[in-house]
Order: structure tokens, then C-alpha cells, then sequence
């Protein structure tokens, strides 16, 4: 197995689309309109979308119809301003204490309860049959993870994607706009992995599933401290995924994750991705400005890459630090990647493709996958892994991710399917 640096965009034709713009301002236009209508004008229509088509509005293909609903969402979370609330976690029995919180999830009554808090414009909520469905999702993942943490590196990564995909279905359900039950999901991982040149594969023409329904569930994804908190809105790069097929090989995908920048770093191919970062709000002349400081002093990302996610917002760099204001009302247009780590620390991740944000579980969903496909098809690829054959650092470097998969992936889960963010406590 050779170590290399692969990140790769490839522009493609004939796509898989499954979201679409349409002319949003004509058609909310008339949606408003339909909505004064009296009961009998509006009798004279089959529905709102017969009213539009037949004064001149689009009439919404399928992607579109995705598209809407995701703005819809969008639209319900701003106005509601929901945020995780910050779950201290005692360091000497985290896993325990993590585990037991995805247990007590097991619960329909529970999960009919989430899914309606996640998703605001689903009035209708989840049936009994299909929140039953979820929590033997959430179950079966459990008891993956649980069987993982005790099983022979040999089998650990197989072990522990079966879990991350049973866990990714309910949290699919519970998140994404565009999915109402399990029967929806399509079969395949929405990604593929080619050994003949170690990367990770999706986007484009490549067939959407789990990855990809994943990247779509959390389109709006939240930044969580104790002194601030805002939203992001990830269209952007949902839009450029499936426009553009995406190469990523192993390595920069470690590399991404906060808990291993110490390790990686000893990989010759490996380049720095996570960067020190504090956040601030403030209000000036009575607007709110959030203040991003990037860097430690000595270690600051690339200016080209950082004005592109900032959206060219009032960066300026002082003391070997990169600092950016940006007013309210744009911080949901911004892009950069912020990762927290066990501790709760957020970090800056410079962006593993410009114009793409990858929430951290996505992340997490491709690394196990590619150490599952090396386990599964090449037995001896992955044997001189595990046997440092490779490398005594790669092979240290797998064995800890492995470890901290299976702390660090519960976490993640519990900010998918409560509205906690849970910290571990490292005092």
C-alpha cells in the first residue's frame, strides 16, 4: 500500500442531481398569493402547485422539490434559533457515560419526539412503525460498537463500519428533509473506494446513497461554544459535490481530524490541515460580529484558501494569527470547516476540497469505510498495516484512529440524534 497525498476534483457531465434551483422569488411570490385566496378561489386549483404552474410559475421537478424542502427547513431553524446545549462528560468513564446516552435513545417515543425537534416543517411526525424501525437501527449500532471495542484489530474496521452505517440510517431519518423512513434509503454507500489508487470516490455521476444522504442531513450544521454559537448553510457545497466527482486518498483524511494532527504530522506525505481557532461575538454599533482567530503564532493556514470560505470578509493577520470579523447577517454564508474536538476545543480545518464543507461524521463515515474495504479486500494490504510493515507510524496511526473512532463517532452521533453536544471534562 503506497502513502500518498490525493485530493482530486474532476468537473463531470451526465450527474446524479438530487437537488436543483428554481426561480424561488416568482414561485414564493405566488405561494403568497395562493395563501390569501379565499376557500372557494382556492377550490378552483388542484393544491398550491396546480396554482403555480397555471399562472406562470415552474412547476418543480423532483430535485427541486428537494431543494425546496431543505430551504424550508432552513427557513424554520432561523426563525426558531435552536442550539445543542453543552453535555460535560466525566474523563474516567466517557465511553461508559457516551454509550448509556445512546441507549436511553432506544425509545420510540423518544425518537418520534427528535425527529419532530430536527425536522420543523414535518407536521405530520414519524409513525410508530417507523420510529420501531430507528430504534432497532440505533440498537443494532450499539451492539456493533460495543462487539468493536473488544475485537482483534483484524476485524475492528469491519465491525465498526457495520455500526456506522446502521447509526447513519436513523440519523438520515431523523435529519434529512428529503427522507420520511428506511424503505426511502437507497442500497448503496454513495461513495465507492478504488484500491488501485487507495482513494475514496463520490459526487459527481457516481450513484448518491448513505455518504451522500449523510452530507445532505446535515446541511445546517451548528458551531457550538461556550461563548457564542451560529449556523452554517452547506447548499454550496452539497451543489458542487454532485457537479464534480471528488478523489480522496486515506492520509488527508486523518490528517483532517483534530485528535490526530500530533500523529499525522509524522506521515512524510502528510500535510497540516488543523489550525488553533477561538471564536467571539460582540456587538458593535448594535449589530453582532463574530471574531475568528486562526493560528497559534507559528502555524497559520493558506490566505488564499481562508479569503475563499471567509467570503473575502475583514481578514487581517496579527501576531502570526489570522483575524476575521464577520457581521451577523452574513455568518450563514460563510464556509469554514470547524471541527470540535472531545475536549470541546473547536479548531479550524483548512478545507480538504476548496468549495466543500465536510461535516466531521462524513469524515469520520469515509475513513472507516476505506479501512473496511482494505480489511475486507485486501487481507494482506491491511495486515501490513496492523503489522507495521508499512510503517511503524501509519501503523500507530490506524491504531489510534481505530480508538478513537469508537469514542469519538458515539459523540457525534449523540449531537445527530439529541440536542446535546457532549465534552469530555479534562480537568
Amino acid at each position: 500500500m503506497e502513502l500518498n497525498w490525493i485530493t482530486k476534483v474532476t468537473p463531470m457531465s451526465n450527474n446524479n442531481i438530487f437537488i436543483a434551483k428554481y426561480d424561488l422569488e416568482l414561485y414564493t411570490s405566488l405561494q403568497n398569493n395562493f395563501n390569501t385566496l379565499s376557500a372557494s378561489e382556492k377550490g378552483k386549483f388542484k393544491g398550491l402547485d396546480n396554482y403555480i404552474s397555471a399562472n406562470g410559475g415552474p412547476t418543480l421537478s423532483s430535485a427541486q422539490k428537494n431543494y425546496k424542502k431543505i430551504l424550508d427547513e432552513i427557513e424554520k431553524h432561523i426563525d426558531v434559533q435552536d442550539y445543542f446545549s453543552i453535555l460535560s462528560v466525566d474523563m474516567y468513564s466517557e465511553k461508559e457515560t457516551i454509550m448509556d446516552l445512546l441507549a436511553s435513545l432506544e425509545n420510540e417515543n423518544y425518537i418520534k419526539e427528535i425527529y419532530k425537534a430536527k425536522k420543523l416543517c414535518a407536521y405530520n411526525g414519524l409513525n410508530t412503525g417507523n420510529a420501531i424501525n430507528l430504534m432497532d437501527c440505533i440498537k443494532q449500532g450499539r451492539s456493533l460498537l460495543e462487539s468493536a471495542k473488544s475485537s482483534n484489530m483484524i476485524s475492528k474496521p469491519l465491525i465498526d463500519f457495520y455500526a456506522a452505517s446502521a447509526y447513519a440510517y436513523a440519523t438520515i431519518i431523523i435529519n434529512s428533509p428529503l427522507h420520511k423512513s428506511l424503505e426511502s434509503l437507497k442500497g448503496s454507500h454513495g461513495h465507492t473506494y478504488n484500491h488501485e489508487h487507495g482513494t475514496v470516490e463520490f459526487g459527481g455521476n457516481i450513484p448518491s446513497g448513505t455518504f451522500i444522504d449523510l452530507m445532505i442531513s446535515n446541511y445546517f450544521p451548528q458551531v457550538v461554544t461556550e461563548e457564542t454559537y451560529f449556523r452554517q448553510n452547506i447548499l454550496p457545497s452539497l451543489f458542487f459535490l454532485q457537479e464534480n466527482e471528488i478523489k480522496i486518498s486515506l492520509i488527508p483524511l486523518l490528517s483532517s481530524i483534530p485528535e490526530l494532527q500530533e500523529q499525522s504530522k509524522r506521515i512524510p506525505c502528510s500535510r497540516k490541515l488543523v489550525y488553533d481557532l477561538s471564536i467571539k461575538s460582540n456587538v458593535e454599533r448594535g449589530k453582532v460580529v463574530y471574531t475568528f482567530q486562526i493560528g497559534d503564532g507559528v502555524d497559520k493556514p493558506n490566505r488564499d484558501v481562508l479569503d475563499d470560505v471567509f467570503l473575502h470578509s475583514n481578514i487581517k493577520e496579527e501576531n502570526g494569527k489570522y483575524i476575521v470579523n464577520v457581521d451577523s447577517e452574513k455568518i450563514q454564508n460563510i464556509s469554514p470547516t470547524i471541527y470540535h474536538d472531545i475536549h470541546g476545543k473547536v479548531w479550524y480545518i483548512e478545507p480538504l476540497i476548496n468549495k466543500i464543507y465536510f461535516p466531521e461524521i462524513c469524515v469520520h463515515f469515509l475513513i472507516i469505510s476505506a479501512l473496511c474495504n482494505i480489511m475486507r479486500y485486501s487481507p494482506h494490504e491491511w495486515n501490513n498495516i496492523v503489522s507495521n510493515k508499512i510503517s511503524s507510524d501509519f501503523s500507530l496511526l490506524i491504531s489510534k484512529y481505530l480508538r478513537l473512532f469508537e469514542l469519538k463517532y458515539p459523540m457525534l452521533l449523540v449531537e445527530q440524534l439529541t440536542n446535546f453536544l457532549p465534552v469530555i471534562n479534562s480537568k
